[in-house]
């Protein structure tokens, strides 16, 4: 019967162990047993040159533009301007530079106004839009649109408090088909809230009346529900040309009368 292999490891156990003994107290050939207190060297660890991978340097990238955007509407300079501060931040975070002002000078042709999307106007002169500005926070379609103009004082330093207190914004929201519009299509409509709700706004044509306290504007041009507010001395400059271009486009709402406005249709 043969034996079990476990047997030959319990002998070959006392056997090393007498002759680590040995080696310690001087016995066995000194030149081939290393002493205890003498360390055994280790395989050597350096690798040839050649074996080294070399990693290339990523290419460098270009300056983005610094001048304004011109596009053909706003749905193209919004594209843009997301281009614009995806490139910026990849140049700052390579070259270590600083972002610069985040305030983008974007401009595109204006008109006809005929839906959600076409009535919101480019900002004016010494105004831009926050670069950053994301495409779920700037929705431009044909049944809702939003955005926000912001205007500083370049002239100061844009690391003192005086630069952030001359910051003004001025935001606009443009809607259709919701509970608001169809309760300002109510007033529109309605001879006797007419007299209570709304006055004579831009051109003669009817906006909400401001509550007290408050100084954005309201207006339902056809049926899209008009909304501006903000702290810019220029937001009535704002509200003024997308009234104006309403009526030109044919955005009038009913119980309006054309033939009463100042601009024609």
């Amino acid at each position: 019967m043969q034996r079990p292999r476990f047997i030959k490891s319990a002998l070959l156990g006392p056997i090393w162990l007498l002759g680590l003994l040995l080696a310690a107290c001087g016995g066995g050939d000194p030149a081939t047993t290393p002493s205890v207190a003498e360390p055994i060297e280790s395989p050597s660890t350096s690798l040839d040159a050649a074996s080294v991978a070399v990693t290339e340097e990523a290419p460098a990238i270009a300056a983005p533009p610094s001048g304004p955007i011109e596009a053909a509407n706003v749905s193209d300079a919004r594209d843009q301007l997301a281009q614009l501060d995806q490139s910026r931040r990849a140049y700052a975070l390579q070259t270590g530079s600083s972002l610069g002002s985040s305030i983008i000078d974007v401009s595109w042709d204006y008109g006809p106004c005929e839906d959600a999307a076409s009535l919101l106007p480019p900002p004016m002169e010494t105004w831009g839009i926050i670069s950053d500005l994301s495409r779920g926070e700037w929705p431009s379609t044909a049944e809702m649109a939003r955005i926000t103009y912001t205007s500083v004082d370049d002239t100061l330093d844009p690391t003192s408090a005086e630069y952030g207190a001359s910051k003004e914004n001025v935001s606009i929201y443009i809607s259709s088909g919701t509970v608001g519009v169809s309760g300002m299509a109510d007033i529109y409509s309605n001879e006797q809230l007419k007299d209570v709700k709304l006055m004579p706004g831009p051109f003669g044509y009817p906006i909400r009346k401001t509550p007290q306290g408050y100084a954005g504007r309201t207006v339902l041009l056809g049926p899209y529900l008009v909304q501006l507010d903000g702290t810019g001395k220029d937001m009535d400059r704002y509200f003024e040309t997308i009234v104006k271009c309403g009526i030109e486009g044919g955005l009038i709402a009913d119980g309006v009368d054309p033939s009463a406005l100042q601009v024609t249709p």
